[in-house]
């Protein structure tokens, strides 16, 4: 993993992720966290998989999330999610690592909007996905 974030941040971040047992059911990895930007990445398994051995969008939905709740996180906000919307471009078939980047499109006080790109490891993009999401907080590690 890379940062460009505090040191202390990153390894509470990368903690907070590594103890959250749906991030470990999926396999979610934390890449690289930058301030407003963080990146994830996940392989595609066959307990991920539907019937046609494609990732099933409900994981690559929840990758999507977590990725944009994580980079809420990298601005020091706790974060809900309010809605979210998913477009899915290409399927990812078993055995594939993919990775999402999440970035801050608005960064208010009440709320943040959020964009992620999910590519395959040849870097085609299988999905993107805007959300918004309500403060909660202030996070403070």
């Amino acid at each position: 993993m890379t940062s460009t974030t505090n040191p202390d941040f990153s390894e509470h971040l990368n903690n907070f992720y590594n103890n959250n047992p749906f991030v470990q059911l999926l396999g979610i990895q934390l890449k690289k966290i930058q301030f407003g930007q963080v990146t994830l990445s996940m392989k595609a398994q066959n307990q991920l998989s539907n019937f046609y051995h494609i990732t099933h969008g409900g994981a690559l939905a929840s990758l999507a999330d977590t990725t944009m709740g994580a980079t809420c996180l990298s601005v020091n906000k706790k974060v809900v999610t309010q809605s979210m919307n998913m477009y899915f471009v290409k399927a990812v078939p078993e055995s594939t690592t993919i990775q999402a980047t999440g970035k801050i499109i608005h960064n208010g006080r009440k709320t943040l909007v959020c964009e992620t790109e999910i590519v395959d490891d040849q870097g085609q993009v299988c999905c993107k996905a805007t959300a918004n999401f309500f403060v909660i907080g202030p996070y403070t590690g």
